[in-house]
């Protein structure tokens, strides 16, 4: 029955779903000698985890409480100083020719107005093209009769 359980807990332990109380009652088996022949591998294992337990260190560590700095570093005030010269910029070098005033209110610049042409154009060649292409439809069914008497002959 004992070896039963053993089982079971070993089953536990290495899905790790073990309590604290179960792996105790497994590290007291594994320390005592009368220890089954088909558990000798986990032997080592928990022999291995004792011997880690019982290791200490002989000297006492004092941690002393690091004083954090509130300077401000160099660098910090570099990035401040980038971040303003990039603002001031930005507002005084915007594009001045997109501005709207009363000089220009209503007038196209020249960019604008070449863009609506080209677009006119463009869509003017679009619908000779199409209308081209309604046209071969009906070359098609003339096609067609003159290939028959073409054949026939």
């Amino acid at each position: 029955m004992e070896l039963d359980r053993i089982d079971m807990l070993l089953k536990k332990y290495d899905a790790a779903e073990t309590s604290l109380e179960e792996e105790k009652e497994l590290q007291d088996y594994f320390d005592s000698e009368a220890v089954d022949a088909r558990h000798r591998p986990y032997k080592i294992m928990f022999s291995f985890s004792a011997f880690n337990r019982k290791e200490t260190s002989g000297e006492i560590l004092q941690l002393k409480p690091e004083k954090r700095k509130t300077k401000l570093r160099p660098q910090s005030w570099m990035y401040a100083a980038a971040m303003i010269a990039l603002i001031f910029s930005i507002f005084f070098f915007q594009n001045k020719d997109s501005e709207l005033n009363s000089e220009n209110m209503g007038q196209l610049s020249q960019e604008e107005i070449t863009y609506r042409k080209t677009k006119q154009t463009l869509q003017m060649i679009s619908n000779l093209m199409n209308e081209g292409k309604q046209d071969l439809k009906y070359l098609k069914e003339f096609s067609n009769p003159t290939e028959k008497i073409i054949n026939n002959k």
